[in-house]
């Protein structure tokens, strides 16, 4: 039977690439796969594996639309999966309705990446959504963190599992030639041993590239030839070179621009930094920079404290103690430290959270809810 994906878009977004990695590692375990996004943002669609299964926009429009929801029901009907698998709340709420309308007795699992929302989505949570939540035949959540939170406030506990993310451990791979980060570094003006501290986040209020700057700064009084490569784009650029701006960092920080492919640019860093001041659910920024064999300083939010062995395979800091953010990143001045965390984060990655290790996890449990051994 078929195993059908709802999710809000394919806008870019952890949760959306997550799904797609789901979506198209799926088909090797013989799985019939459908994919519906129910509004049409697409910037990830050319990374769906048609052959793994049919894809469909239900066309939604903003806010509360019971058109789409008519259609999503139709297109339920028409698969009639094993099994739903939601993305999220907004997916869940339309999931449970549609089935409810169409009277199909298939089993929805919902896969849930927030921790502690914004407070219109905790009051939403609240009113609306945990009851749906509590209504289905299983929660995945991809932290013990996320799974500790919910559950504390109300979620039912038998029906919680955790499937940590995973990444693609040959795809980010660090392979790259010393002239092939050469190249980069010369790009951005770097020189071979300053020391490039990246950061590979949307540039958004809470990722909060400012603290890094100003640690930046920080060590660059110290005599430290500190520089930083920001991977992304975002809304806040314009803040952002404001800030680099205001500490006089033009020739040290330097904004990529949104990039298709980041290994080159976390490759040619020595470490990688999150330092976002709200919860990383179970970073995959993390994930591709552990595997990139870069150690990676993460403020201690989330399920940050499951990624991130402290001195082992990088190091934690309090979100937003900037001292601390500093101290952390001169430990990694010392080459061999550094090169030492690095190799400890790629055999992490390699041990515990290979893509394909993941996979099967889904596998085995879309399995079990389809009555099966875990192959349709």
């Amino acid at each position: 039977m078929t195993v059908a994906f709802i999710v809000s878009s394919l806008g870019f977004g952890g949760a959306e690439k997550h799904t797609l990695q789901l979506f198209n590692g799926l088909a090797r375990f013989g799985f019939p796969t459908a994919l519906a996004y129910l509004k049409r943002e697409e910037h990830l669609l050319h990374e769906v594996d048609r052959a793994s299964g049919t894809v469909w926009c239900a066309e939604f429009r903003m806010g509360w639309d019971f058109t789409g929801l008519t259609r999503l029901a139709d297109w339920v009907r028409a698969i009639n999966p094993g099994v739903i698998v939601c993305v999220n709340t907004y997916p869940l709420f339309y999931s449970q309705v549609a089935r409810w309308l169409t009277g199909h007795r298939c089993r929805i699992i919902e896969i849930f990446h927030t921790t502690k929302p914004a407070l219109l989505e905790q009051i939403k949570m609240s009113l609306v959504y945990a009851p749906f939540f509590n209504r289905c035949d299983c929660i995945v959540y991809v932290s013990a963190v996320q799974r500790a939170y919910w559950e504390g406030r109300g979620l039912r506990k038998e029906l919680g599992v955790v499937i940590h993310n995973g990444v693609d451990t040959e795809y980010f791979d660090d392979s790259f030639t010393w002239d092939e980060k050469r190249g980069v570094r010369e790009r951005f003006g770097f020189k071979r041993d300053d020391f490039v501290i990246g950061i590979c986040a949307a540039l958004r209020p809470e990722k909060k590239h400012e603290d890094l700057i100003e640690a930046v700064a920080r060590l660059k009084s110290e005599g430290v030839p500190a520089h930083c490569l920001v991977i992304g784009d975002g809304p806040c650029r314009a803040a952002i070179e404001s800030t680099i701006f205001r500490f006089g960092l033009e020739n040290e920080v330097v904004i990529t621009g949104f990039q298709t492919d980041v290994r080159p640019f976390l490759a040619a860093c020595d470490c990688m930094t999150i330092v976002s001041t709200q919860v990383e659910t179970f970073s995959l920024a993390a994930l591709e920079a552990m595997a990139m064999s870069k150690p990676v300083v993460m403020s201690a939010v989330g399920g940050a404290t499951e990624q991130v062995r402290n001195g082992d395979n990088g190091y934690l800091f309090p979100a937003g103690d900037v001292e601390a953010l500093v101290a952390a990143l001169r430990r990694l001045t010392n080459h061999k430290n550094c090169e030492k965390l690095g190799r400890a984060a790629r055999r992490i990655t390699e041990q515990e959270y290979a893509l394909h290790k993941m996979i099967n996890k889904y596998a085995a449990l879309f399995g079990h809810n389809l009555g099966t051994d875990g192959v349709a």
